[in-house]
């Protein structure tokens, strides 16, 4: 009697090794996209609540500009009316923490919205590789948190905002804000 493998069987156990080892490296990849998603979708959700938290505490903004934009309480530095969240729109792959400032101490002549000009800009912040900003809701670029509760603004209005992110796999994760300030975790 022979004991041994014949060819057959040796190269049968080799293609059941080679699908399995595709399939497992195939997952590993979807799988990391996956993880690159939840912590994009995790960290957008962070800034939202760190702009929200900025305008609570009354950051100073630190940024030499010209006095008649906003009320210096020193020659570089601003208290600015609120904190938001600027998108550039479906397709972009950063978003942008500003402070949203007024040339009037009681904030009644700012605007709710970002300045074209970048003045207002304290940090852009750029989604992982791979990652873009697939919607706003009714074409939304910029979430304005107000003190001191604060409130939220949304420009174009809205009763509430959602912003979805999308990988290569198309899998996508989505952060909803309302208007008293309730940010969706992924």
């Amino acid at each position: 009697m022979n004991s041994g493998f014949t060819l057959i069987e040796i190269l049968v156990v080799l293609a059941i090794i080679i699908i399995i080892t595709g399939i497992v490296i195939f997952n590993i990849g979807l799988e990391r996209q996956n993880s690159t998603l939840f912590h994009s979708a995790q960290n957008l959700s962070l800034d939202f609540r760190r702009a929200q938290s900025y305008s609570i505490s009354s950051k100073v903004y630190n940024k030499k500009i010209d006095g008649t934009i906003c009320i210096p309480s020193s020659e570089f530095t601003c208290v600015p009316c609120g904190w938001g969240i600027h998108f550039n729109g479906i397709g972009s792959t950063s978003y942008t923490i500003f402070a949203d400032l007024a040339s009037a101490v009681n904030c009644s002549d700012r605007d709710f919205i970002r300045a074209s000009s970048g003045f207002e800009d304290f940090e852009t912040i750029s989604l992982e590789s791979g990652i873009t900003v697939n919607t706003t809701s009714s074409t939304l670029t910029d979430v304005i948190f107000t003190p001191p509760e604060p409130t939220v603004k949304f420009t174009p209005d809205q009763a509430e905002a959602n912003i979805t992110i999308i990988n290569k796999k198309l899998a996508t994760s989505t952060i909803t804000i309302n208007k008293n300030g309730f940010i969706s975790s992924p």
